[in-house]
């Protein structure tokens, strides 16, 4: 498949699906007009709040577990769709109960500001929202009732439902061009797991439906296809915890990392419905230098828990810190970054995992990778240790790795980077990823001496690079390196960047960044004027070989401490230095007319679209033909940045 074919095939039903309407067909919410009542309310908040059609009121209860509100009729009511809408993201494990009978008619985990439910056609004169547990009380701003007819469709979607055939979620909206209602629900619904689909039943059909519903890269990256063959060869691999072989989750996803074959690797959505660790560090603890370091036994690594409680270390941060930044911060020891093979998709979607303390080479430092995803991913660290034996970084691409895209993934607080590239990897796309407090983020070229890193290609949009206002204080004079890089190019547009102080990136050795419609906040609580961010966020600050940095529109406001602009004034971006072309006519015409429809001006819309679609459990963004449109995500309510 030539190169002008290859990006047809990935970028064609992508540009179909954006061109087409996404807006709900007109429908009567059936709340409006009902009764209300509920277990208990917090003062200010109103039961009838769920059914008034204002997202601004809400109702909340006096506690975060063991809490009902409920719409009523004075008669049975048939309806067959719920929509729930929360402000803020507060609750945790809900369901959706028929008063009348007692039956479960659905459940989930986590709201959001939407979270669409199809139960089938069910009949009832109350139906009851049960909040089991919840981060904080929770504010639910809506509970809508429809009755929809055939053909109707969600601009947005998302829920969690019982585990009946009869009742789907998703996380979807759009027009879902070409997309099969068994490939909608099979992607979208935590209940129906990735091999009980009624049609989709082999390999390919299933990752094929898993690639559509993903949709493409733009930009550098965007050739990726990772774990999916177009020509039939795509093999699926769902992770469980009772494994018919015997192996450890982190075995079992080495395994399927190994080696070139095409394979899109997923998570079991029951077995990992619940949060779960996984920690590649563990398929490492039976050697015996490992245990030496810790003085612990192989079940004591395995379990860095109870090898913190059976020596005094507590279950916090000093856990972590003893643990992972202490004992095994050391060279020597054998662990390292399991490395991805080619034709690799690591996809995360609806299910819980999260990965700890360190994650995965893309290619080895002597032979790339190419066509590799890792999509919907959580990684956690252990803390910033300043060059830690392990070099624990979350994603590094190496070796002259390509086709290349990392994408809807969160960052938090990781011991090392985010995501690196090195030794010239290339053509690479990083989009909609949450990076919080993480002190260097992207690193491009880790040598000033190492010439293959000329050919290092990365494109970087709506991310957001978050240090939380906790953090400010440690992390405000080094959280940098968006991206360091030597020799190579970048292009980023549409990024968010929050409490940053100076010094963003750093562009050494005749590298060339352009930077197009970003926008940089910082909380006026840290009492920096915009003089000064404007002056040192952006500047050449390297006594070496500098590189070449060109920004448009990109600009600098304070804020409050959930990104809300001080509209009284701002800062545009002006430092510059060397010569930088228009990147954007390195991409395919399909991937540049996606960017033109997309791409929007720095400001408060901006904020608020990257702080509700970046990250794990963020909205569906316009990479697939079922998100919603840009409009209706900021419709759906702010979600903080941090």
């Amino acid at each position: 498949m030539n190169n002008n074919t290859k990006k047809s095939v990935m970028l064609g039903a992508l540009l179909g699906g954006l061109l087409l309407s996404t807006n709900l067909l007109a429908q009567t919410n059936l709340a409006i007009g009902a009764r209300s009542d509920g277990s208990s309310k917090a003062s200010g908040s109103s039961y009838g709040n769920v059914r008034d059609g204002d997202l601004a009121s809400y109702w909340q209860p006096a506690s975060s577990s063991g809490e009902r509100v409920s719409v009523k009729w004075g008669s049975s009511t048939t309806f067959n769709t719920v929509i729930l809408r929360e402000i803020g993201s507060a609750a945790q494990n809900w369901r959706l109960v028929n008063h009348d009978t007692g039956d479960q008619l659905a459940s989930g985990s986590g709201i959001g500001s939407e979270r669409q439910v199809s139960l089938g056609t069910v009949n009832m004169s109350k139906i009851d929202l049960m909040i089991d547990s919840a981060s904080s009380a929770p504010q639910i701003a809506e509970l809508e009732v429809y009755n929809l007819s055939e053909g109707s469709s969600s601009s947005s979607s998302s829920s969690s439902s019982s585990s009946s055939s009869s009742s789907s979620s998703s996380s979807s909206g759009g027009s879902s061009a070409g997309i099969s209602a068994e490939c909608q629900t099979l992607a979208t619904d935590p209940n129906v797991n990735w091999r009980d689909s009624a049609t989709l039943n082999t390999d390919q059909e299933i990752v094929e439906c898993l690639s559509q519903t993903l949709g493409r890269a733009v930009g550098y990256g965007e050739n990726a296809l990772g774990g999916y063959d177009p020509n039939g060869n795509s093999l699926l691999t769902v992770i469980t915890k009772s494994d018919s072989q015997g192996r450890s989750v982190e075995q079992q996803v080495l395994d399927a990392i190994t080696g070139d074959e095409h394979n899109w690797i997923v998570f079991d959505k029951f077995d990992f419905a619940s949060e779960t660790e996984i920690a590649m560090y563990r398929n490492f603890c039976g050697d015996s230098s490992v245990q030496s370091a810790i003085a612990g036994t192989e079940a004591q690594c395995v379990d860095y828990h109870q090898w913190c409680a059976d020596n005094g270390y507590g279950s916090g941060d000093s856990c972590l810190t003893e643990f992972f930044n202490n004992r095994l911060n050391n060279s020597s020891l054998p662990i390292r970054n399991p490395v991805l093979g080619s034709n690799k998709t690591i996809d995360g979607r609806l299910t819980n995992a999260y990965f700890r303390f360190s994650g995965f080479a893309v290619g080895t430092d002597s032979v790339g990778s190419n066509d590799v995803i890792l999509t919907h991913l959580d990684f956690r660290g252990a803390g910033h240790t300043e060059d830690h034996g392990l070099d624990p970084d979350m994603v590094r691409s190496t070796g002259g790795s390509q086709d290349i895209w990392i994408h809807k993934n969160t960052f938090d607080l990781t011991g090392d980077s985010a995501f690196d590239v090195k030794r010239g990897a290339h053509h690479i796309t990083m989009s909609f990823n949450r990076v919080m407090d993480v002190r260097r983020s992207s690193l491009h070229g880790s040598s000033d001496s190492r010439t293959e890193n000329a050919n290092i290609r990365t494109t970087m949009h709506h991310n957001a690079f978050v240090t939380r206002d906790d953090k400010y204080t440690a992390f405000s004079g080094t959280a940098r390196r968006v991206p360091l890089i030597r020799r190579g190019t970048s292009h980023m547009f549409n990024n968010l960047f929050m409490n940053y102080r100076k010094d963003v990136f750093s562009t050494r050795v005749g590298a060339h960044l352009l930077w197009e419609d970003n926008i940089l906040l910082m909380n006026s609580s840290h009492g920096v004027s915009l003089d000064k961010l404007q002056a040192e966020l952006a500047r050449e600050n390297y006594d070496g070989d500098t590189g070449n940095f060109h920004p448009e529109g990109t600009y600098v406001w304070l804020s409050d401490s959930a990104c809300n602009l001080d509209t009284s004034g701002s800062r545009e971006i002006t430092n510059a230095w060397g010569t930088v072309a228009d990147l954007s006519a390195d991409y395919s015409q399909d991937s540049r007319d996606v960017i033109s429809a997309q791409k929007t001006a720095a400001g408060q819309d901006l904020a608020d679209y990257v702080s509700a679609t970046a990250g794990k459990y963020g909205e569906m963004p316009f990479n697939s033909p079922m998100a919603n449109d840009q409009a209706f995500v900021l419709g759906l309510g702010k979600v903080s940045c941090q």
